[in-house]
């Protein structure tokens, strides 16, 4: 499972708080962070004949928690996508959602994250930004749900992922106006 403290990145150019390209570590709750986590290819296994590996090289392919393609995540990424396609078309009422539910280290967040990855890349083959645009696509928003949140810190936690500058007197309906305008223009 991927622990999104440890998770680092770097500054994408033409993102949200991009800083001209400089090499800056980025949670994986930051649209920079998110980013290099879903436009890095998970690392391949070694193949026959290959030399072998330091213990090093081994390590570092064993941390990154390659995810593989169980049945669970194939019908979890097929119901995600028909919910999507299902939400862009509604109008008048709530979009369809849905919660993914299970025991503790089931691999939930592991799944999401393997959807996510497969979403945003999706979306960015199919919508490149246009030629000169300084912008790149931002197509999926990933935030964790702090214990004993309120509705003020999860709006927030959304704020946080596009560095959206929330001041400590801003109201709930202040902070959701600004990420809602936000994500709408950012396509998200």
């Amino acid at each position: 499972m991927v622990n999104p403290s440890q998770t680092s990145a770097s500054n994408t150019p033409g993102g949200p708080g991009d800083s001209g390209g400089a090499e800056l570590s980025w949670p994986l709750t930051t649209w920079q962070g998110w980013h290099r986590f879903a436009t890095t290819d998970p690392p391949a296994p070694p193949r026959p004949g290959d030399p072998p590996r330091t213990p090093e090289e081994r390590l570092a392919y064993h941390s990154a928690f390659v995810t593989i393609r169980t049945p669970s995540i194939h019908t979890l990424a097929t119901q995600v996508r028909t919910l999507m396609i299902l939400g862009r078309h509604q109008q008048t009422t709530a979009r369809p959602s849905l919660i993914v539910t299970g025991p503790a280290a089931a691999g939930k967040t592991t799944a999401l994250l393997n959807v996510g990855r497969t979403c945003h890349l999706a979306h960015t083959r199919k919508n490149p930004p246009p030629p000169g645009s300084a912008h790149a696509a931002v197509p999926v928003a990933y935030v964790l749900v702090p214990p004993g949140a309120t509705a003020k810190t999860l709006i927030t936690e959304f704020a946080r992922y596009l560095g959206i500058p929330v001041a400590a007197r801003m109201t709930q309906t202040q902070i959701t106006e600004a990420v809602c305008h936000t994500y709408t223009q950012a396509g998200i």
